[in-house]
């Protein structure tokens, strides 16, 4: 009989260790992008903020462009404006990268956030307690030019195959961009101000009690003892939650403990940073009541186990355990009257864009990391085995990076 000898086929080649680190700087980072995502959706609602009582002036949306200059502009106003864009040129250059790099990345990034300061602007001439201003746009590119100019020049130390860049994979898991993002937003979230410290989350109240109502149920009646329990629970939830989040999106290798050190004191200066403008800053600490530190002490230990004991699995599962009795809690604790002055107080005037995005941040926050650890979940459910055999009874994990919810 004639054999048939058939010569094995080609071996595919290797990415050799030099050309690693070149595919690498070639890929976008998904944070970035993510980052601006999120940015531009804060400035586009504080922009438009209240979002209501719409109408046509009868005039162009667009003869603001050629109009004299504002008499109405402060040196405030327009170090605001400047200051609101910085963050939107550098993500954009940052979102950019490496497609655009240098000269064009600069220029591309300042026209798209121009671009996105004159929509905002015609938009403007449509509500009655906005006025369009030639001044803002300017104003507005001005500060993404600033921002661009710095994304451009950190982009390869940030996004490119160096040191700064292998020591984030090496604290961080793959594919964990939107639980680093919403981390980073908590400290943020504490701006606007509330009843409780860390009391994201809240929903309208009028749709809480019309739903309670639909089930025969209102909001029970509290004491300041009552007051004191909740804000412990609510301290400690969130931090857990946000804590929890971040431990499941770093390695073991990452010094967790300092990140989460960092980012509770970062949040607890947004707080207070936030009260001494608005309230003074003899009252800047006004927020820390007997239930916040004990929130905050309760909140310290849970943390702290989780980050030194618990896997990111089992770290994930606990932030969407805390998170959601984070809403529950926030929302079924009634108005607080020994707080109604501080909200009654709150006038956020010159910051209104400021304060408004905050209060959205504010209420959002949980849900979105809510939504985030459960379709991280789902990502990396059981799925049965794709064809006959004895594994078919059972059900194996579906391909996951070694290291990522």
């Amino acid at each position: 009989m004639r054999r048939v000898v058939t010569s094995p086929a080609p071996a595919e080649p290797r990415s050799s260790a030099s050309e690693r680190p070149a595919a690498a700087a070639l890929r976008p980072s998904p944070l970035a992008r993510a980052a601006l995502l999120v940015y531009s959706a804060l400035i586009v609602f504080g922009s438009l903020s209240p979002w209501t009582g719409w109408r046509s002036l009868g005039v162009s949306p667009v003869a603001f462009l050629v109009a004299p200059w504002p008499r109405h502009a402060t040196a405030f106003d327009l170090t605001l404006n400047v200051l609101a864009y910085v963050p939107i040129g550098l993500l954009l250059a940052l979102a950019l990268h490496p497609r655009l790099r240098g000269g064009p990345g600069l220029l591309a990034a300042v026209v798209l956030a121009g671009s996105l300061s004159v929509l905002l602007e015609i938009l403007q001439n449509y509500l009655p307690a906005r006025i369009a201003s030639n001044l803002d746009v300017l104003t507005n590119i001005a500060g993404a030019a600033i921002g661009a100019a710095a994304g451009v020049v950190l982009a390869p130390e940030l996004i490119g195959d160096t040191r700064l860049h292998q020591a984030r994979r090496r604290w961080f898991r793959p594919h964990c961009a939107a639980l680093l993002l919403l981390a980073a937003l908590w400290p943020m979230a504490q701006i606007h101000p509330g009843p409780m410290l860390f009391g994201n989350g809240e929903l309208n109240r009028e749709l809480v009690t019309a739903l309670l109502a639909r089930f025969g149920r209102q909001l029970p009646a509290f004491d300041a003892s009552r007051f004191a329990a909740a804000e412990v629970l609510v301290t400690a939830c969130s931090m857990l939650a946000a804590g929890a989040s971040l431990t499941a999106a770093m390695k073991q290798r990452a010094p967790r403990f300092r990140l989460l050190l960092f980012l509770l004191g970062a949040a607890l200066a947004t707080k207070a940073i936030a009260y001494g403008h608005e309230f003074g800053p003899a009252r800047a600490f006004s927020w820390l009541t007997p239930g916040a530190v004990a929130g905050l002490a309760t909140g310290v230990l849970a943390v702290t186990a989780v980050a030194t004991t618990t896997s990111a699995r089992t770290a994930a599962t606990l932030a969407m355990t805390a998170v959601i009795l984070l809403v529950v809690a926030v929302n079924a604790v009634p108005p607080n009257p020994y707080h109604a002055h501080w909200l009654e107080a709150w006038q956020p005037g010159r910051l209104r864009d400021v304060a408004a995005a905050s209060d959205l941040l504010a209420q959002a926050w949980p849900y979105a990391l809510l939504a985030v650890l459960l379709w991280s979940r789902y990502r990396h459910r059981p799925v049965a085995p794709p064809g006959p055999g004895p594994a078919a009874a059972g059900s194996v994990e579906s391909p996951a990076p070694e290291d990522g919810p």
